[in-house]
């Protein structure tokens, strides 16, 4: 009991996952370092691709995903999603601000 007390008052440090590429698919993203996202981009530049193009993800899992289905490569920066977070924030408080309270119960 003392174990589990100590670590709810003393969280971990844990750094941020960092910088990272998302390969979007239809069914799903996955999480990869930039020279992996780079290698999948020259696959999917080529003018005769391979069918499927293999890759390890961040997480260590061996994923093959079929050339056709990949829909893009998209970098995320800690920077990015730090500005990404804030404007969201921005965007609710003015949403919040605009709203006409005595409309909401006609």
């Amino acid at each position: 009991m003392k174990k589990l007390k100590q670590k709810q008052e003393t969280p971990e440090e844990r750094s941020g996952p960092g910088d990272y590429y998302e390969v979007i698919c239809p069914f799903g993203t996955w999480y990869v370092s930039g020279q992996t996202a780079a290698r999948i981009g020259r696959v999917l530049e080529r003018r005769w691709r391979p069918r499927f193009v293999k890759f390890v993800d961040l997480a260590g899992s061996r994923a093959w995903l079929r050339t056709d289905a990949i829909e893009g490569i998209a970098e995320s920066t800690e920077r990015q999603r730090a500005a990404s977070r804030d404007f969201s924030h921005l965007r609710t408080k003015e949403d919040m601000a605009d709203r006409r309270w005595e409309t909401d119960f006609e």
